[in-house]
Parts: C-alpha cells; sequence; structure tokens
C-alpha cells in the first residue's frame, strides 16, 4: 500500500513539473498575443494544461519540449522504490561473496560481474541501509502529500455541499416578465438544456450552480437595482457559461488541483484560466448584443463587481467575477470587441497544436540527444511598452496647468482606456495606457507637490475613470517631473481590504455590522436582513483621491452590500507612497470629518435665523445662541467635526448628529429621565452586535466632553470602559478615565 502510494506520488510530482512547464508556455503565449487571439482561443489554450494533468501517459515523440528538459526520463531513473524488499535493485555476484553459489537474481536477470560505474552489492547495502525497518524519510513526504491532497478536496466538497444546501430550498422567480426575458436569452444562445431561475437572498453576484440540472441563482437584490438590459447582460453572461460547459471543466480543475496543492504555479494558472473564461463568456455574450450596447454591458459588470465583497469561489459554480486588474483588461475586450477574421482562427488554432504537440507528448527515452527547436516565425509579436515616448501625438486636450498637458487617444471604439500623452512644456513627452475618460465636468487634476519627500516636486495626476448616481471613479499617477517614470503608489484597497477586520450577522430579523480598525470600532445594526449581504464589509475599486499639504489622501466607502455602505475610511499615504495612517468613519451622504463650512451651513438650518454666533473653540465647533428677548442666560452647544455629533458644552451630552438622519433627535428632551432612556435605546445595539454586559445598572458611567460617553463593559471574562458615540456607533476601548 505504502509503495503504490509512493509511485502515485513520484507520477504527480512528474506530472506536475511537466505541467509548470506548459503553464510558463500559456502564459507567455498570453501575453505575445493577447491582442491578436480571440477570447475563445484564449481560453481554449489552458486546455492541454488540464489534460496534461489529467492523463498520466503521454506517446514518446522527439518533437516533445521534454526531450530538452527530461523530466520523464529522471524520473523513470530514479523510480527505486526503499522498502523492506532491499535486494531489489542489485544483482548477487559470486566473485565479490567469495564465490559461493549464486542464488536465483530477484529480477531474473544473471549478471557475471559489476560493469564500469556500478555500485557493487556492498556499495548498495551501505547507501540504502533499509533492510528492516521498511519506513523512509520519503514516505513522510508521501504520506504530508496524500494529506494534504485529502484536506484540500475535503475543504472544496465541505465548502461545495454546505453552498448548496443554503441555496436548496431556494423557489424559482415566478415573474412572467424576468421568466420571459430568460427563455428569450436562452433561444438566442441557443442553449437547450433545461436550466432553472432561482431567486435568492443568500449570495451577492449572479451565480451558476450545477452540471446534471444548473440552475442560475440571481440574488433578489438584482431585480430591483438592475434595469430589463442589466438582467438581459446577466442571462447571456450566464448562459455563456452553460453553453461552454464550464462548471465540468471548473469540478475537473478543482480535482486535479488538490493532486496538486503543493504547486503554487498551478493554482496562479487555475485562477488566469477562470479569468480567461470569464473573457470568452463576455465575448460570446457581446456576439448577441448590437455593437452601441457593447459599453451598457461593460457598465453592467462595474455595477455588479464595483461594490461586492470576495465573489464566490466554488469548484462546482460559475459567476460573474474579476479581479481589478482583471476587470481593466474585460473592458478593453468589451468595449474594443470586434468580428475576429478566419486568419485569427487559423493563428489560434496553429498555437494550440504547437502548444499540444509539443508538451502532450513525452521524451523520446533512447534518443541520445533532442533537437533544438526554436519558435515558429508566427510566435514573434511585437510587445509595446506603455509608457513608450510618444513624440508629436495628437489628442483631445484633457487639462493644462502650469504648462503642463494632458491629452488623450481612445485605444479604439468607444474604449474606456486611452493612451494618454502628459507633456511637461514641450521638454518632456511620455504616453501611457490609462483608465481616462473624456468628462468635461470633471477634468483631470494637474498639481505639482513634493508627495515623496525628495525635495523635487513630483506630477501628480487625478483623472476621473467613470461616473454613476452620486459618484465618481478616480484614479492617480505621481510622475517624476524629469523622466515621466510613474511611481509605485500602494493600492489602498487592497491594503484596507486586509486590514480592516469585519463581519457581518443576522438574527432576530435585525442585521448586526461590526468593524474595527487599528483599535477603533463602528458598530450599525440594520433593522432587516433582506438583500445581498455579503460575510464582511469589503472595499470596491470606487477611491476619491485629494492632495493635502502635499499628501495624498484616499477616501474609500465600505460595502456590506450592494446597497448598504455602513463606513467611510480616509487613508493618508506617507512619503514612501504607502498608506501612513486611516481612519475609519461613519458612512454618510455627507464624508466625516466635517469642515467648517459644512457644520456651519447644516446648523444654520437648525438654528434661528438670527441671535448666534459660530466659532472655532479647539479641534471642535461652538455655537452660541443668545438669551431669549435678552433674558436669562442662553445656551451654548459643540459640534465634533469627527463624528458629526452635536452635544451641550457644559455636560458634554450628545444631542443630535449631522450625519446619521435616521437617530433620534434629543435635541429637545428637557425630562432627565427620558433623554437617558432615549440614550440607552441609542446604545443598546452596540452591546447588542459586541457581546457587552454592562459592569453596573447604569449603562452610562459618564460624558467625556467632546460627544462620546464612557460606559463601563464587560466581554467574556474582560471588564473595560470605552467611549462610544451613540449616534455613529463609532467606540473604542480606553483606559479608565477616573484613574
Amino acid at each position: 500500500m505504502l509503495e503504490a502510494a509512493y509511485n502515485l506520488f513520484v507520477k504527480v510530482l512528474s506530472l506536475s513539473a511537466m505541467a509548470s512547464v506548459l503553464a510558463l508556455l500559456i502564459l507567455l503565449t498570453r501575453f505575445l498575443f493577447k491582442d491578436r487571439l480571440k477570447p475563445t482561443w484564449t481560453y481554449l489554450l489552458w486546455i492541454p494544461l488540464i489534460v496534461r494533468l489529467a492523463i498520466p501517459w503521454a506517446p514518446e515523440s522527439t518533437f516533445s519540449i521534454f526531450n530538452l528538459l527530461p523530466l520523464e526520463k529522471e524520473t523513470a531513473q530514479s523510480s527505486f522504490i526503499p522498502s523492506a524488499q532491499s535486494e531489489v535493485g542489485f544483482t548477487y555476484v559470486p566473485e565479490l561473496t567469495g564465490g559461493e553459489k549464486e542464488p536465483p537474481s530477484v529480477t531474473g536477470i544473471a549478471k557475471t560481474g559489476p560493469l564500469p560505474g556500478e555500485s557493487t552489492p556492498d556499495d548498495v547495502a551501505q547507501v540504502n541501509p533499509h533492510t528492516d525497518s521498511g519506513w523512509e524519510p520519503i514516505h513522510v513526504l508521501v504520506l504530508v502529500w496524500f494529506g494534504g491532497a485529502a484536506v484540500v478536496l475535503g475543504m472544496s466538497v465541505r465548502a461545495q455541499l454546505r453552498f448548496t444546501a443554503r441555496v436548496r430550498q431556494e423557489t424559482e422567480i415566478h415573474s412572467s416578465e424576468v421568466q420571459r426575458l430568460f427563455e428569450s436569452c436562452k433561444q438566442e444562445m441557443q442553449v437547450r438544456r433545461p436550466v432553472k431561475l432561482i431567486g435568492t437572498k443568500q449570495i451577492a453576484v449572479p451565480t451558476l450552480l450545477g452540471v446534471m440540472r444548473p440552475k442560475l441563482l440571481l440574488p433578489t437584490s438584482t431585480l430591483h437595482t438592475l434595469e430589463t438590459n442589466g438582467l438581459r447582460h446577466i442571462f447571456l453572461h450566464e448562459l455563456a457559461h452553460v453553453k461552454r460547459h464550464d462548471i465540468l471543466l471548473n469540478l475537473l480543475t478543482g480535482l486535479l488541483l488538490a493532486m496538486h496543492w503543493f504547486n503554487p504555479l498551478l493554482w496562479y494558472a487555475a485562477r488566469q484560466m477562470k479569468e480567461d473564461q470569464e473573457v470568452a463568456c463576455d465575448a460570446l455574450a457581446l456576439k448577441h448584443l448590437e455593437p452601441a450596447c457593447h459599453r451598457s454591458y461593460a457598465l453592467t459588470l462595474l455595477k455588479l463587481l464595483e461594490t461586492l465583497p470576495d465573489p464566490i469561489r466554488l469548484a462546482g459554480t460559475a459567476g460573474i467575477s474579476s479581479s481589478k486588474k482583471e476587470m481593466e483588461r474585460r473592458i478593453i475586450m468589451i468595449t474594443r470587441h470586434k468580428k475576429f477574421t478566419a486568419k485569427s482562427s487559423l493563428l489560434g488554432l496553429a498555437v494550440i497544436m504547437i502548444l499540444s504537440g509539443c508538451t502532450l507528448t513525452g521524451a523520446k527515452l533512447n534518443s541520445a540527444s533532442a533537437p533544438a527547436m526554436s519558435a515558429p516565425a508566427t510566435f514573434q509579436a511585437e510587445v509595446q511598452d506603455k509608457n513608450t515616448t510618444a513624440s508629436g501625438v495628437k489628442g483631445t486636450l484633457l487639462a493644462e496647468k502650469n504648462g503642463i498637458t494632458v491629452s488623450a487617444n481612445p485605444t479604439g471604439e468607444n474604449t474606456l482606456l486611452h493612451k494618454v500623452t502628459v507633456d511637461v512644456r514641450g521638454e518632456v513627452s511620455r504616453t501611457f495606457l490609462w483608465n481616462a475618460g473624456e468628462d468635461k465636468t470633471r477634468p483631470p487634476l494637474i498639481e505639482e507637490a513634493d508627495v515623496n519627500g525628495d525635495g523635487t516636486k513630483e506630477i501628480f495626476i487625478r483623472i476621473t475613470t467613470g461616473t454613476g448616481t452620486g459618484l465618481s471613479m478616480s484614479e492617480i499617477h505621481v510622475l517624476q517631473p524629469a523622466s515621466l517614470e510613474e511611481l509605485v503608489v500602494e493600492d489602498p484597497i487592497e491594503t484596507l481590504n486586509q486590514k480592516l477586520k469585519s463581519s457581518i450577522t443576522h438574527r432576530n430579523n435585525h442585521t448586526y455590522v461590526s468593524a474595527e480598525l487599528d483599535g477603533k470600532h463602528l458598530t450599525k445594526v440594520y433593522d432587516y436582513t433582506e438583500g445581498a449581504w455579503g460575510e464582511k464589509v469589503g472595499f470596491g475599486s470606487i477611491v476619491s483621491y485629494e492632495l493635502i499639504d502635499d499628501q495624498i489622501v484616499a477616501l474609500m466607502s465600505g460595502a456590506a452590500s450592494m446597497s448598504e455602505f455602513p463606513l467611510e475610511v480616509i487613508a493618508v499615504y506617507g512619503k514612501n507612497l504607502t498608506i501612513e495612517s486611516a481612519q475609519m468613519y461613519y458612512g454618510s451622504f455627507i464624508s466625516p470629518p466635517l469642515s467648517e463650512q459644512d457644520i456651519k451651513s447644516m446648523m444654520e438650518k437648525q438654528l434661528p435665523a438670527s441671535g448666534w454666533t459660530f466659532s472655532k473653540d479647539g479641534d471642535q465647533y461652538r455655537v452660541d445662541i443668545d438669551p431669549l428677548n435678552g433674558v436669562g442666560e442662553g445656551n451654548s452647544y459643540k459640534i465634533n467635526p469627527l463624528t458629526g455629533t452635536v452635544h451641550d458644552v457644559t455636560s458634554g451630552s450628545p444631542l443630535r448628529s449631522l450625519v446619521n438622519l435616521e437617530a433620534i433627535d434629543l435635541w429637545n428632551f428637557s425630562n432627565g429621565t427620558e433623554y437617558q432612556k432615549e440614550l440607552y435605546k441609542l446604545l443598546q445595539p452596540i452591546f447588542d452586535t459586541e457581546g457587552f454586559k454592562p459592569t453596573d445598572t447604569d449603562l452610562i458611567s459618564g460624558f467625556i466632553g467632546d460627544g462620546y460617553l464612557f460606559s463601563d463593559v464587560r466581554q467574556g471574562s474582560r471588564e473595560f470602559t470605552i467611549k462610544v458615540d451613540v449616534f455613529t456607533g463609532q467606540w473604542e476601548e480606553i483606559p479608565d478615565p477616573y484613574q
């Protein structure tokens, strides 16, 4: 049994090594032919890799690339199996043992003496002294491999079964209009297999599930957020997965990855294959759309993917998913979609045949030398550096400041990517491939500032890349002024998705969101559970950048679902262009921290027309109201710009929120008992979410003087003090303020 496992392990190692070579060739081919192969052929490039992993046998060929890398030869020559049968592997030689009678050869082959360079039995016994134990270090590796494969496969099956169980009880969508649209799309795609259309609240992204009886799981929220054209785009994309039998291929890939779990290159290759699968489905869907609708299709994908948490990654599913980097590639393909000629199809077929011929065959084991191989002429492709200097490039002028101009040329019809030329006073010019929309209402921002502290002012360019309802997306580029070399700026999305710790739970018809960033917390409770909620708060690609006092600042909204954004994060960059600090705020219609103008404008709407003054008081703002009819004392209030909470100057007790318009207004509560009761109502959801228990009968132990209040709490066996803003749910653990 152990020897059989060892033999299997050796074969898996051999296949993994050969598949790694093939994967590298495929990745190289994708790079060289990225603009010349249609998406379908690019996706089909991965089929030889699946075949190589799935079929352990291959015919010998002098054309095989493994004649140059004889992996099969080395494996065959080193296939000695350590075991208790130590005689296997050498033959008894009488001349070396005192002329005793030769016993029968174990292998059935008699030798007359040692060959030149051959080890004698004594030598072999010294090199392999394991005649009794039957257990070798290599066997430990075999067991580790076998255990790892079992764990990976078990986790995959468990996740698949749990997901299937979650959606098993969901029912079909009964809307006749949606069903008619779905059936129409099936006819267009010529999908004759029965596919059920299921509405569910369990997922946030449209997902295809099942090999034999596929189901299209459609989040119920998409029925409300997408119009008919958007639904049609989703249906065409998912039916493309059905038509191509992608789920079956994904299942096979998942099984093979479990066998080769130790090879990171194959995991990366599988991820790239999945991305090519998505692009191929986009291309098939676009064939059934008019060219004028291609941009609309791209915007539908953006709408789905920009605000989603992590996509579902199960072998038995296929859903609309993409990374930020890969999303750019998909948008290019969609907006530049064109009909490929028969010549391009012949090129794709030739590339796959060459790849298959030289990698799905084995090395010629008896050949003395392998012929040198050179790539066919058709493999030569020009790779254009996206930063190549381009003199005399003309295009639409997007912005100009201090002699620095930014102009753009589309790279294709209706494309979202442009060849953007930056010219610095006619002295140096360079062209980049950037995402840049020609939006006259939001032209690029050009600034010169020393953002990295090297004593030289860099060129800071912010370009609007897309717009939506009440929001805009932007990207920034920082260039060296002399060479226009682009500096690397840390991606805030990737960093914050790793740093922010959060959870989203549902119970008692409520949804509880808890988030923590650098020791500061934010809690929010929704009085419903319907919707496409994620398992944690995530950040999409929507980032707003600013340049403040020579520092780059990024503002991002954290999404709990496609429609709920409970928090915002402001990230400040340091001189090394990495995030130096990040602060979490309550998600609102107006982004904190509030400016003086924001606070004054909002307070003016809630105060008398006259008889009050507005001023700055330390790190807060103050409003003083004159006494009524000049009799008695007036009232004074402060506003905390970090939370938007208005509080009493004397007691520090919170009164109203300028950002959470759904919170109860405590401004006019004159009865202390009623005021305290309402404060408890605001504080209780935080206790429910975080599992806090008060250490005293009174939930509130004091006011801090800036709109926050103190509360002594117990969480498990720990007792500590927190300061809380009851309107926004922002809180943090602090030392005992009275010690």
